[in-house]
């Protein structure tokens, strides 16, 4: 193997050693300096997500509570209409037959 006594190409090889040394020193404190604020990004994010996380949770919570008030108080009016059917049967169906009149009256004054 010959080695290379050329000034020329030895300055070239070293100037280029040199500049690929200045640029890895210059990416190596560019990332230095990013680290910090990646990681305080990162923690962010995480605390972000970990509060979004919570506030799905609380409503999904909320909503199965109000889900289940609903149903029993659907249940209960249920039961309470039954009541009064079973109390008052001409009655109930006297106030049925009225509505049906006027919504129909309502809706022929609309229509027409």
């Amino acid at each position: 193997m010959q080695t290379s006594t050329d000034p020329l190409k030895m300055n070239t090889s070293t100037n280029a050693d040199a500049k690929a040394s200045g640029f890895n020193h210059v990416i190596d404190q560019a990332s230095a300096a990013a680290h910090p604020v990646i990681d305080q990004f990162s923690v962010k994010a995480h605390d972000t997500v970990d509060r979004l996380a919570s506030a799905a949770s609380h409503s999904a919570e909320n909503f199965d509570v109000r889900s289940e008030q609903l149903t029993a108080a659907g249940h209960r009016l249920s039961n309470a209409v039954r009541g009064q059917i079973r109390r008052r049967p001409v009655a109930v169906l006297g106030a049925a037959v009225a509505t049906g009149f006027v919504i129909s009256w309502l809706l022929k004054s609309r229509v027409g």
